[in-house]
């Protein structure tokens, strides 16, 4: 797990990292915590890519920055995790639902309190679907595996389907894909096409999704991989 603690205050800070590690040591969750000074350069992080799971973000942090606007700036560009906010007062309440906060915690700080924040969170995060990570203009889009039709390679680039007509261009080999999704539900069945089963309408000599969409299948493997199909059917009625 990876979490961010962005307070303009050193003491602060370290006071939530050190409950954190506590906290995250005591139920043997591996885990790492990035600092930040000041919102600049968390918004920076997440731009780069960077897969922070929680933020603990200051209200109000140095030079009139205020930690509701870098978490509006945080979900414009695209971040999905939880954000819990430090505040001395719970005034801007109605602002958090704005941008799904996960919580508040109160100074002067409470470790009790941190740990029934993060018992919430935690919960939720673990009890969470699968979800496969893509960079889309400088922000990260979370695709639950559900959602994801089919992948088909398109020379040095793949493009990922999924069941709400979305398309997005993902730059890496089909194989690289396969290995990060390792879901049982997704079907290699051809040499450019990565398949989820659970879309399959029909098998012939291809696959026919339930949208319409057909996948091609590897002719001098036909039966084998129709036979994968047919074995997770089985699975899923059992």
């Amino acid at each position: 797990m990876l979490i961010g603690v962005c307070d303009d205050s050193s003491l602060d800070r370290d006071i939530i990292a050190d409950f954190l590690g506590n906290y995250l040591s005591e139920k043997g969750i591996e885990h790492s915590i990035n600092i930040y000074e000041n919102g600049s350069n968390l918004i920076y992080d997440v731009q780069d890519g960077t897969l922070l799971d929680i933020i603990f973000l200051d209200i109000y942090l140095e030079n009139g920055e205020m930690g509701i606007e870098v978490a509006r700036k945080l979900r414009q560009n695209n971040y999905c995790g939880k954000i819990v906010f430090l505040t001395a007062s719970a005034d801007f309440a109605i602002d958090s639902y704005e941008v799904e906060a996960s919580g508040y915690l109160l100074k002067p700080h409470s470790y009790e309190k941190l740990c029934s924040v993060m018992d919430r969170i935690v919960k939720n995060i673990t009890s969470d679907v699968k979800t496969y990570n893509i960079s889309v203009r400088g922000g990260i889009v979370r695709i639950p595996h559900k959602n994801i039709t089919y992948i088909e390679s398109n020379n040095s680039k793949c493009i990922l389907h999924t069941s709400k007509n979305e398309e997005y261009t993902v730059y890496k080999r089909l194989s690289k894909i396969e290995q990060e999704l390792n879901d049982s539900c997704f079907l290699r069945c051809h040499q450019s096409f990565l398949v989820n089963m659970n879309y399959i309408q029909r098998a012939d000599k291809e696959f026919t999704l339930i949208n319409g969409d057909t996948v091609s299948i590897r002719q001098r493997n036909l039966k084998a991989i129709k036979q994968v199909y047919l074995n997770y059917l089985k699975e899923k009625e059992s």
